[in-house]
């Protein structure tokens, strides 16, 4: 079976791969090695060019003045010139509902890329991301790492 692992978290994605390999499957990992954690992968989307320390300076005057991180294009444009090479996997999973963090709208136009030119996508939810956060907070699920807090809100 091919498989295409989108993101990294903790090493979840790593250890996954090196499982389903000693599996007999062919495995794929795509990811930025989790920041400054440099896990490795397969394919990086790790921002190299406006990451190094003479490009640094400005990239953090354009996010100071517009609160925008350049970081994020460079990342959607790694991605975008791997999208070819991304079809034809029988399973896909995203580390969480941005896994190529990127702007928001960018990041749907790719992921509707890799949709529609594999079989099945899967979404993990790892991590303390918004909308998880957010579905717990309003008491969706019935246990959730949030039980103390809403058990006893005083301490």
């Amino acid at each position: 079976m091919r498989i295409l692992l989108i993101g990294e978290y903790s090493r979840l994605h790593n250890s996954l791969k090196e499982g389903l390999v000693a599996l007999g499957h062919e495995v794929i990992l795509l990811s930025d090695g989790d920041g400054f954690k440099n896990y490795p992968s397969d394919m990086s989307i790790k921002p190299t060019f406006l990451n190094n320390k003479l490009l640094n300076i400005p990239r953090q005057a354009i996010f100071r003045i517009t609160g925008f991180d350049i970081l994020k294009m460079e990342r959607a444009l790694r991605f975008y010139f791997l999208i070819k090479k991304l079809k034809g996997f029988d399973v896909v999973q995203l580390i969480n509902e941005a896994p190529i963090q990127t702007v928001k709208k960018i990041e749907g136009h790719l992921l509707t890329k890799i949709f529609k030119q594999n079989k099945k996508v899967f979404l993990l939810s790892c991590g303390a991301d918004f909308i998880s956060v957010k579905f717990m907070l309003d008491r969706k699920p019935r246990y959730s790492v949030l039980n103390p807090y809403f058990d006893n809100p005083e301490s």
